[in-house]
């Protein structure tokens, strides 16, 4: 009986773009290839997560139940004003002072209104719902086109319907969580306030977005690419930073290639076979998303998933189909 082996995303999650133009790149062009942590910032609006009651007096309160809200809606207004984060949804709440007040919400692409009354909760007016308006992690930045001024990371897509607006920063890994039986390690970090470059697109296959002035190419190394047709089975290296910024190569053995005409973000399936990053972190970790994967001392790609079986056993995606949902075309 052929085993079945459960694979996860690497971003480790806490948690209208411009127009990009299109752009060439020759086979003989360079990529400067990077490998460093980076927090990642995409502002979602404001979403449910969850719904609670509200103790008044001798009776329990649920707001939310009237107004036909749920879990995953997005809050678009409150009392005809509109809602972009929890900040202003707080502020017009406060300001009903517990009248009941029209809410306006999306579920499935479609708006809903509803009447909705704010319970008191303490000092405080409540509508007994939790909330996000952002979602806050940590991946690898995988490459940066210096013609275009553009940047990928990831390798795959980070789950939400949509976001307002996004932005990457400089970020320092401050530990390592081992993997252990059924779940995968993951790197922790510390992210700082410096923006590195702003995400336009959250794509099936990673980040993508445009590079500010902050974005440091003095670490990284400007290398040539491969295309899926001429990567082949056996060493190669992934680059990773498993403390602070430093980026390290660590060697991994690439086990099967995937033949694809269309984008999928298990093209690459490699183990690693580094003993350094074995003991250090027992092989691929959550954060690990977005690290380059380099043969021949020529970028092919970038990791993607691990297996929650064998933090050794992990899957890559090919470079071109990052470049080709950032409008950058490949001239063979």
């Amino acid at each position: 009986m052929k085993k079945k082996i459960i694979f996860i995303v690497l971003l480790l999650l806490f948690f209208v773009g411009i127009k990009v133009d299109a752009h060439d790149i020759c086979k003989n062009d360079k990529i400067y290839v990077s490998g460093e942590p980076i927090g990642i910032k995409l502002n979602t609006g404001v979403e449910v997560v969850g719904t609670f009651g509200i103790k008044n007096n001798s009776k329990v309160e649920k707001p939310w139940e009237q107004s036909g809200i749920r879990e995953k809606d997005k809050i678009i207004e409150l009392n005809n004003v509109p809602i972009d984060n929890i900040k202003g949804l707080l502020e017009v709440l406060r300001k009903t002072k517990g009248e009941e007040v029209q809410i306006k919400y999306i579920r499935n692409n479609k708006e809903y209104v509803g009447n909705i009354k704010p319970s008191l909760d303490n000092d405080s007016y409540s509508l007994g719902l939790y909330v996000k308006d952002c979602i806050l992690g940590v991946g690898t930045l995988t490459y940066y086109l210096e013609g275009a001024n553009v940047y990928g990371s990831l390798g795959h897509q980070i789950d939400t319907d949509s976001f307002t607006e996004g932005m990457i920063y400089e970020a320092k890994v401050t530990g390592i969580v081992l993997p252990t039986r059924n779940k995968a390690g993951e790197k922790q970090a510390q992210i700082n306030n410096t923006i590195i470059g702003s995400v336009e697109k959250n794509t099936e296959t990673g980040i993508h977005g445009i590079a500010s002035s902050k974005i440091d190419i003095s670490n990284m190394e400007y290398l040539n690419f491969k295309t899926r047709d001429e990567i082949n089975l056996g060493k190669a290296e992934i680059w990773t930073a498993i403390s602070g910024d430093k980026v390290e190569k660590f060697e991994i053995e690439i086990i099967s290639l995937e033949k694809q005409n269309q984008k999928d973000i298990k093209g690459i399936s490699f183990k690693v076979i580094d003993e350094r990053l074995i003991n250090k972190t027992g092989g691929i970790i959550q954060g690990m998303s977005g690290s380059p994967i380099v043969q021949d001392n020529k970028l092919i790609g970038a990791v993607t998933h691990v297996s929650i079986k064998d933090a050794t056993i992990a899957y890559g995606i090919y470079l071109e189909w990052m470049l080709e949902d950032m409008d950058i075309h490949v001239i063979k």
